[in-house]
């Protein structure tokens, strides 16, 4: 990683910006913030200031005055999340949490939901919005919880196959066959295991306290 970044490193995508205190927080006590171009607007106005800014530059307000690194890619194939994605990659930064990947446009949400999929073993992304953290996963992996936590998975192949423990709806090397199959599961204590043999998305509600 560059010594000019400091962890955690957040982006922050032109979707909703966050009410939650949970993603709100996780800004605010940001290491590095990358902003995609046009959530640059919505970041000034709590008058945070983006270390990196990456995009087509379309977007930005241009009374907005910036002095930090600006990174313009006006490739049209991409997405200006995925910009800002394969730049952390480029920069071997291992790990990121990602906010205003949501709302507004439901193509994009999901478009950029489908983004952990593509980034899954190149860059360990969590996504937080004012309701979930979701991530990527294959194999066996464990997370803190909570009873009552509201759970939902979500594979990238109808063929996965995922096995769970410690949650209300049990599954035991089950295909979570869209659309009903996997969400609003709930934990049972304080964590709980999902196993697949291909990647997927676990989503994981906040307290109400978040």
């Amino acid at each position: 990683m560059n010594k000019s970044f400091k962890f955690p490193v957040v982006i922050l995508a032109n979707g909703s910006f966050p009410s939650n205190p949970l993603p709100l927080q996780q800004l605010e006590s940001a290491g590095t913030v990358i902003c995609t171009d046009g959530a640059v607007n919505s970041l000034a106005q709590l008058k945070l200031i983006p270390h990196v800014i990456i995009g087509d530059m379309d977007s930005i307000d241009p009374r907005y005055e910036f002095n930090g690194i600006k990174i313009q890619d006006k490739n049209p194939e991409n997405s200006d999340l995925e910009k800002a994605l394969d730049w952390v990659e480029m920069n071997d930064i291992k790990e990121v949490t990602l906010l205003g990947a949501t709302g507004f446009r439901e193509d994009m949400t999901l478009a950029n939901l489908y983004i952990l999929f593509d980034y899954y073993g190149k860059v360990s992304i969590k996504l937080i919005t004012d309701h979930y953290t979701v991530t990527c996963h294959k194999g066996k992996q464990s997370f803190t919880s909570f009873p009552g936590e509201d759970v939902s998975l979500f594979t990238q192949e109808v063929s996965t196959l995922v096995s769970t423990t410690a949650l209300k709806y049990q599954l035991e090397d089950s295909a979570i066959v869209p659309p009903q199959k996997g969400i609003s599961n709930q934990s049972m204590g304080s964590t709980f295991s999902v196993e697949s043999s291909g990647p997927i998305l676990v989503f994981r509600g906040h307290t109400q306290e978040d």
